[in-house]
């Protein structure tokens, strides 16, 4: 089993369970382990995973080098500690504020691709105004569709429009033309949250979505369900999909460009 991510956690004790569980031999014998790398006993760490007691900062910290946590996931480990030791509603609500400001910090997808390219306002406008600009632009990376007649023909709309996509992407430089084909200069944008062109393209390529769906091909993938769950429950998946989007840029990243597609991802409270 892969360690769990610390960032799917509201408390240390669940975390620092689900690590052990994630051990070989679901962690049998670590608990003494652990013990001497936080320098206590063996039944300590009972009390503290199944009972009331806490590690002390020391203790947690050296808890964090024993699980081989980064920086960033033993900062946040301490935070954990720190809040479930409060001792005062004050003390809780501003640690919890620190530890929703570091999630936001860690689930932010743009930290999470690694994207740093952006378009000036003017030019975002246009870009995500029709979902061809990005389709073409991502089409491009494809060897066989870097013609126009290629373009032309795989999305069946006027060479008119096509032509006044390619010529936008390449005034923004993101793509070029050579010997009578194009290929992609900048791969990759990003629109940061609080954009006001944002929900413009989630709206054009959900809306590609639903005319996908509607074709029935077998190897496409939708999915809606409506759920009712608790607030922790909400959040963990709100961090497992950020953790999936991370793996999905780190899957496409090395691939070849064979293929075209969509992926619409969306969990929302209703």
């Amino acid at each position: 089993m892969s360690r769990p991510n610390i960032f799917e956690f509201k408390s240390y004790k669940p975390y620092i369970l689900a690590h052990l569980d994630a051990l070989p031999n679901l962690g049998r014998g670590q608990r003494k382990h652990l013990a001497d790398a936080v320098g206590c006993q063996t039944p300590f760490i009972t009390h503290v995973l199944n009972g009331d007691y806490h590690f002390s900062l020391e203790q947690a910290e050296a808890a964090t080098r024993w699980m081989g946590l980064s920086e960033s996931e033993a900062a946040f480990f301490l935070l954990l500690v720190m809040r479930d030791r409060s001792g005062s509603s004050q003390l809780t609500m501003f640690l919890t504020r620190q530890i929703d400001e570091r999630l936001e910090r860690e689930l932010s997808i743009k930290k999470k691709v690694k994207i740093t390219k952006s378009l000036d306002l003017e030019a975002q406008v246009t870009y995500y105004s029709h979902w061809l600009y990005a389709a073409v632009h991502m089409a491009l990376l494809i060897p066989e569709l870097r013609t126009i007649a290629a373009l032309e023909q795989h999305f069946s709309v006027p060479s008119v429009q096509l032509l006044s996509v390619l010529n936008f992407l390449s005034e923004h430089k993101l793509i070029e033309s050579s010997k009578n084909a194009y290929r992609v200069l900048q791969p990759m944008l990003h629109l940061p949250r609080g954009s006001k062109v944002l929900s413009l393209h989630h709206t054009q390529w959900r809306l590609k979505a639903i005319e996908a769906s509607q074709l029935n091909e077998s190897t496409n993938m939708h999915y809606s369900v409506v759920m009712s769950l608790s607030q922790d429950a909400y959040d963990q998946i709100r961090a497992k999909l950020a953790r999936f989007i991370e793996e999905v840029a780190d899957t496409v990243k090395p691939s070849a460009d064979e293929k075209l597609a969509c992926l619409c991802l969306d969990l929302f409270e209703t």
